[in-house]
């Protein structure tokens, strides 16, 4: 049975790696692209978060993809789960859900 301190961890270092996703797709969009977005920066970044964590429950942890790209990655240390949260569904979810702010605002460029 896990205890409760190890259970928030998790829930900290779940969060934690939904916004570094969320921050990496408003960073590449922003600042590579130069692109627009309604919110600039932190609107964006909202919004990839958001994209990060309904992709990955989306995708859930016995669902088909999860099973492609387990080769690619597991987040284990032995047999202790590290991270619950999937690394590529988190980035994909991210830069996904800043493409389609970016969509919706025209696909401006920012000067």
């Amino acid at each position: 049975m896990e205890s409760l301190a190890l259970n928030g961890i998790r829930h900290l270092a779940d969060l934690a790696i939904y916004g570094m996703a969320g921050l990496a797709a408003a960073y590449y969009y922003y600042t590579h692209q130069k692109k627009e977005l309604p919110g600039g920066f932190w609107g964006a970044a909202f919004v990839a978060i958001i994209g990060a964590v309904l992709i990955t429950m989306l995708a859930g942890l016995e669902a088909w993809f999860i099973r492609l790209v387990s080769w690619l990655m597991q987040p284990k240390f032995g047999d202790v789960l590290l991270v619950r949260v999937n690394l590529i569904t988190a980035v994909i979810g991210a830069f996904l859900f800043v493409y389609i702010l970016n969509r919706i605002n025209q696909n401006r460029t920012r000067r």
